[in-house]
């Protein structure tokens, strides 16, 4: 049973937790901030426990959208369907005179939001469906059509961890694929700041929503100033302006 049990307004705190999370992010980092104050002025004793922050299926594909479809030219739409313990990624790209629409299933392995780690671990469990495929010329077409084959019927294996390394977007090894987010979140020092504060230990997902479970690093809060705010205004996070260019920065994925 969670320490939290005793709390009447629990299931509120958990909902405004997730309803504020909204595409801009600010609103659901202010109901998370807020709501981390009121648990710690009621007792520092409680800050073990840790938090389900729900993230709607919506607001994780407004995410895909600023950060990846609106930033990498090749990459024209990127979404996820959320289920119990598993999620269908669709992907459409358009690049090197081929345009096609991918999708393929996938497990959250592990995911890690501190002040060391920004990483999403997924767990290939299907091959790569292609939906749709055209090219600029047929034999650039029967070319694309007969590596995928050799890859599911030959090497068994599919191609899509070998392509996404190979364009810098992530790295994979065999079906596991590690996605370091470290690239937009490091130049944002408000949030790299509140990640000193509160971390992600690992998520869930569900049917349309993405479970976070978070953790409040009470040992910093207490060994701050007594005086000193645990959250406070300079750790709301600014939306990144300009450019982003994942490409160019892509973080080698952990060894262990």
């Amino acid at each position: 049973m969670s320490n939290f049990d005793n709390f009447d307004n629990f299931d509120d705190l958990s909902d405004n937790l997730g309803y504020q999370f909204n595409e801009s992010f600010s609103d659901g980092w202010e109901s998370l901030t807020q709501s981390i104050k009121n648990i710690y002025n009621k007792t520092a004793d409680k800050l073990d426990d840790e938090l389900a922050l729900p993230v709607a299926q919506k607001y994780v594909n407004d995410a895909l959208q600023k950060f990846v479809t609106d930033n990498v030219k090749s990459i024209l739409e990127l979404r996820v369907e959320l289920h119990d313990d598993w999620f269908r990624l669709y992907c459409t790209v358009n690049a090197a005179g081929i345009y096609a629409e991918v999708a393929g299933n996938f497990s959250l392995v592990h995911a890690q939001l501190d002040r060391n780690v920004q990483r999403f671990v997924f767990g290939q469990l299907t091959y790569t469906d292609v939906l749709n495929l055209r090219c600029e010329s047929f034999l650039k077409l029967q070319g694309v059509k007969l590596a995928i084959w050799f890859y599911h019927s030959v090497l068994k294996k599919d191609p899509l961890g070998v392509i996404l390394t190979y364009i810098n977007i992530a790295r994979a090894k065999e079906d596991i694929i590690y996605l370091d987010i470290n690239r937009w979140l490091k130049k944002n020092q408000k949030i790299m700041s509140t990640l000193h504060k509160v971390q992600v230990n690992y998520g869930e997902v569900e049917e349309d929503q993405l479970i976070l479970k978070a953790q409040i690093n009470y040992r910093d809060l207490l060994g701050g100033s007594s005086g000193e705010d645990i959250i406070g205004d300079d750790d709301e996070p600014e939306l990144m302006q300009g450019p982003i260019h994942p490409v160019d920065d892509a973080t080698e994925p952990s060894t262990e």
